[in-house]
């Protein structure tokens, strides 16, 4: 079985970042994991702050999101909600890892999940630039074409891979520095 990651909102709130992880998912390094809570904190959170964007777009491509990983979706985690000890705000995040059966949060608020309430439940929090540069480490050609399909699926406008890399490096430095020293030189 492969690894199971649960991506939290602020992971899917950044579409280049968003893309990423779900591009490498696609290769099923990993599987990927999230709640419907978790995608409308998601969404919101781009309505919210994206006036300029059409909100059916944005749903749009958050049911894309659905139907490509049909077996992403947990749910029945609501019970355990109340006896997770991580920050309030994010306890429907932890309690889905937990049923989705992960082996690591992704987010980028790596204080919301402390190891003293993650620990007793065999789960990791890592940062999305962590994240992505583990994988590669575990499976370098298949990430590597991973970012080259996503690249090359880029049409509007298209993307040379430096400004890929541009576009991502603000949320994955290094992870993009270990695909320049590979896919560019």
């Amino acid at each position: 079985m492969a690894f199971v990651a649960l991506l939290d909102a602020n992971v899917l709130y950044p579409v280049w970042l968003r893309d990423a992880l779900l591009s490498v998912a696609e290769t099923e390094v990993f599987q990927v994991r999230w709640s419907e809570q978790i995608l409308r904190e998601a969404a919101g959170n781009i309505k919210a702050n994206r006036p300029d964007l059409d909100p059916a777009i944005i749903d749009g491509s958050f049911d894309d999101m659905r139907q490509s990983f049909d077996d992403a979706m947990v749910t029945g985690y609501q019970a355990l909600i109340p006896v997770m000890s991580n920050h309030s705000k994010d306890r429907h995040v932890l309690a889905a890892a937990i049923v989705g059966r992960a082996d690591v949060i992704v987010t980028e608020n790596l204080a919301h999940f402390p190891d003293r309430a993650l620990n007793p439940y065999g789960i990791d929090a890592q940062h999305p630039d962590e994240f992505l540069c583990n994988q590669w480490d575990l499976d370098e050609e298949a990430m590597a074409e991973a970012i080259e399909r996503w690249r090359g699926g880029l049409l509007h406008p298209p993307l040379t891979m430096e400004q890929l890399l541009e576009k991502l490096g603000s949320h994955a430095p290094n992870f993009c520095q270990l695909v320049r020293n590979t896919l560019l030189e």
